[in-house]
This record gives C-alpha cells, structure tokens and sequence, in this order.
C-alpha cells in the first residue's frame, strides 16, 4: 500500500463518525490511565505518545478547510515539540509553552468536534461519544489553565496535603479540573488567586450548562431527522 493511499484511508477515517470514538479513546486513556501515572518514566513516555496521537487526530479531522488545517497543523507541531524536548529536558519556559500550547489546541479539537457532531445526518451513537469527547477535553483545558497560573503564581493555589513523589503537579490540577467540572468540590484544593477563582467557577458553570444543553440539542437534531425521513 503506498503512503498516498494511507493517507487517503486515514483521512476518509477520520471524516466518519466512528472517529469521534476513537478520539474519545485517546482522550480516556489519556486522562484517567496515563496521567494520573505520568509521574513514572514509563508514563511520562506513554503521556508523550497517546498525547501525539491525539495531536495527529486533530490534524487530520480538521476536513479540507486550508486554513484552518494550516493553523491546528502549526499548533500540533509545536505542541508536538515542545512535549517531547520536555520529556528529556526540564526547561521552566517550556512548562509555560506546554500550557498554553495545548490549551489552544484542545480548544481548536473542540470546536472540529462540536462541528462533527451537529452536521448533517443522523445522530449516531458515535457523535453522542463524541459529546463525551468535548466534555474531556474542556476538563483538560481547564486543567492547563490552573497548571499555567500555578507555574506563574505557585501560591495560587491551597492544598491540604502535600505533593507525593508518585504524582505530579499536573496530575492534580486535572483531579482538580474534573472534580470542579463535575461539581464535587471535595475542598482539598482551594483557589486563592483571583483569576484562579473566575476559572473556577468558569468551569462550574460549563459542567452545569454543557450536559444540560447538548442532550437537548442532539435530542432536538434526532426528532427532526426522523421528521424528515418520515416526511
């Protein structure tokens, strides 16, 4: 099989709904498998590999939009760099870059999603994972966001107990982002800067509103699709 033609099946792949599964996949694993281990030499490398497939899988679901391609490939490269020089270097500015980077990206993801989703055809079981796929994914850019204002303010936050060696401060600012997406609120984190504040409840609105309106909507998208093929 010759590369033109992998690349053609990889990106007729991605252009189905069955992707969005597969994206949910990634992101799954990513998030409650590999982090919460990426403390650890074998997670660090499984994080870096899992966290580049899912850049690979933003680039080509973007569909045949130039611009747009252009612009999700360019954060995925240098997002895609800066993870792998951090897996091998500790550079502080890197950490910085990292955040933002991937909050960009993840945000771009989530938007190729949500336009997936609500395009033309029948609500399929794909397409609700893939709502499942946009509800992880603003989980993880809040989780850089805290990451990012921690780095910059290292008192921005209060915890009640100290970090382990088995864990990593990242890995708790995304147990932090879910706890607060999915309104838990445990109490052993606490914001004490005021942008962390905002964010926080930022995030707890979106875990409220975010369910709530996008069952309706895929609800509303079916009846009408039945409608008409009844009509």
């Amino acid at each position: 099989m010759t590369l033109r033609r992998l690349l053609e099946r990889n990106n007729a792949f991605w252009n189905e709904d069955r992707s969005l599964s597969a994206l949910l996949f990634y992101l799954t694993l990513n998030t409650f498998l590999i982090i919460p281990f990426a403390h650890f030499r074998a997670g660090e490398l499984s994080f870096a590999v899992v966290y580049s497939l899912i850049l690979l899988s933003g680039v080509f679901a973007i569909g045949p939009n130039l611009k747009a391609k252009v612009a999700v490939l360019i954060l995925a490269v240098l997002s895609f760099l800066t993870q792998w020089v951090l897996r091998f270097q500790d550079v502080p500015f890197l950490h910085i870059a990292d955040d933002v980077l991937a909050s960009l990206f993840f945000l771009a993801l989530m938007v190729i999603v949500l336009l997936h989703i609500f395009r033309e055809g029948d609500v399929t079981f794909h397409r609700i994972q893939g709502a499942v796929a946009v509800y992880l994914l603003i989980g993880l850019i809040f989780s850089r966001a805290y990451h990012l204002i921690y780095l910059i303010d290292p008192l921005s936050f209060q915890m009640t107990d100290i970090i382990r060696e088995t864990e990593t401060y990242y890995s708790r600012f995304v147990y932090f982002s879910f706890v607060t997406l999915t309104t838990l609120g445990f109490g052993d984190i606490t914001p004490i800067n005021l942008g962390a504040k905002s964010l926080v409840m930022i995030e707890g609105l979106f875990g409220q509103l975010f369910p709530a309106i996008m069952i309706t909507r895929l609800v509303t998208l079916e009846i009408e699709h039945r409608k008409n093929r009844k009509g």
